[in-house]
């Protein structure tokens, strides 16, 4: 039985370049700022391990408190967000979000070329399974993205149904805590 606390992130504000695949986006100034603040949070002050995605927004964000903690970064590549490297860039933040919310709403489709919600849900679950499995009684980080950190949470307390909705309460540097395979606290606000 687990029993590890597990904080999981969503990485700080990027910087939107559509000539770099999506992926490959790096944090703001002002993200850079915000990972300092929230990682300053006695919550990080005990973290034993650091997780982040493969993608370098979550890198980046995760980066300031291992630093600070001189703990090595472990990356998977499985904690990344639902690809849309495939994908045509989407200009505005309605075109985005549009897509998003029919991605995550038909889960077994993909739009815009996207992964499927389920796909990345899959692999984001067998992930922080793996990592929750490894470990016996440590406080761990996971730095990752809205939309797989949602749905996760969505998964865990039932609430599918519900995903769109809380994805969009979200903003840069939320995060979720999971504690003995209980929810300690949701990251959607709903």
């Amino acid at each position: 039985m687990p029993n590890n606390t597990l904080i999981l992130v969503r990485h700080a504000e990027t910087k939107v370049d559509e000539k770099t695949l999506i992926s490959k986006w790096l944090l703001t100034e002002k993200g850079q700022r915000d990972a300092i603040n929230l990682f300053n949070s006695e919550l990080f002050h005990d973290v034993d391990i650091v997780f982040s995605s493969g993608e370098e927004k979550a890198y980046q964000t995760a980066y300031t408190l291992s630093e600070r903690l001189h703990k090595k970064i472990i990356r998977k590549e499985n904690l990344n967000e639902i690809s849309r490297d495939q994908g045509r860039f989407l200009k505005t933040k309605d075109e985005y979000l549009k897509t998003m919310k029919l991605c995550v709403e038909n889960r077994t489709q993909s739009y815009n070329n996207w992964e499927t919600a389920n796909h990345a849900l899959e692999r984001f679950l067998k992930a922080i399974h793996e990592i929750d499995l490894e470990f016996s009684n440590k406080k761990i980080m996971i730095v990752a993205h809205g939309g797989v950190i949602n749905l996760y949470f969505a998964k865990f307390n039932g609430q599918l149904n519900k995903i769109f909705e809380r994805i969009s309460t979200n903003t840069f540097c939320d995060y979720g805590i999971i504690q003995n395979n209980k929810i300690i606290k949701d990251i959607a606000k709903i």
